[in-house]
């Protein structure tokens, strides 16, 4: 599939004339519905105008995103205005934690970190009631599996008993199953177990679908309750644009795999992780 925002425009369009419409996770955890829900999530680590593009392509249909942001993004002016015009088009501005990796698997330094990104979400405006790790394949973990490892704590569910992260204990919190969604492979795949293939292979169960279109096609979302995970900085104007970042993509990530099985290299790739986030 070719990831471009005219894609994006005509499956939000398609969904809308279906009367397929979006909720926010937020949404989820405090109401319950016997209908089908759709969520389109979006996990945004680089780029907040590209978030904003694809939100305002939704809010144009009637949906709403929910959009978990890296916390180092507030640092920038710019991205915050865009962010508020996007909370106010009804979409959800959350967290897009890797709070374990920062703090090499320490619970008590990690909390702390989670607390003063919290906060400097809340003093943007931002206040959240689940939050998304982040994945960082480069990373070399000791004593950890994930950045999930982070709300899969007792202590840390105990100390934020009303978040969730959308990865570890949202189907808990919601007291619902779903279909989860992903391009993070740029591709559309139904994810065979989100909240557990950090810790077992479960890759080879995935289902790939050709496009997104597909999905409505089958009746698979007016039927199941979907997650539909999204990341921004993949998507792209034109077709040429596309073209030209999966190149770049597909070259790095080659050479970072090469690299990666050297134990020096991966020491220093694990150091340097949040580079990743770049691609």
């Amino acid at each position: 599939m070719i990831f471009v925002f005219s894609k994006w425009d005509f499956f939000c369009r398609n969904l809308a004339k279906k009367n397929i419409l979006s909720v926010r996770i937020s949404d989820i955890l405090n109401h319950t519905s016997k209908q089908p829900f759709l969520v389109l999530k979006h996990d945004v680590e680089t780029n907040v105008r590209n978030a904003f593009i694809l939100a305002s392509i939704e809010s144009k249909y009637g949906h709403r995103g929910t959009y978990y942001v890296q916390a180092n993004l507030l640092n920038n002016k710019k991205n915050i205005l865009l962010l508020k015009k996007m909370k106010k088009m009804n979409h959800e501005i959350s967290y897009h934690h890797d709070v374990m990796d920062s703090n090499k698997g320490d619970i008590v330094k990690a909390i702390v970190e989670f607390e003063q990104k919290k906060k400097t979400f809340e003093n943007n405006g931002f206040s959240f009631t689940s939050v998304c790790q982040h994945g960082n394949p480069v990373m070399e973990r000791i004593g950890y599996t994930s950045n999930r490892d982070f709300f899969r704590s007792e202590r840390v569910r105990s100390t934020y008993p009303q978040i969730c992260d959308v990865m570890v204990n949202f189907k808990e919190m919601a007291s619902t199953n779903y279909n989860y969604y992903s391009d993070a492979t740029k591709k559309i795949q139904l994810i065979f177990d989100p909240l557990f293939n950090d810790v077992i292979n479960s890759e080879d169960n995935n289902v790939l679908y050709n496009d997104l279109v597909d999905l409505l096609n089958n009746g698979l979302i007016e039927e199941n309750n979907s997650i539909i995970s999204i990341h921004p900085h993949r998507w792209a104007k034109s077709k040429i644009s596309y073209y030209f970042n999966d190149c770049i993509f597909n070259c790095v990530r080659k050479i970072a795999k090469l690299l990666i099985k050297v134990p020096f290299i991966k020491k220093i790739m694990s150091k340097y992780y949040y580079l990743a986030k770049k691609i």
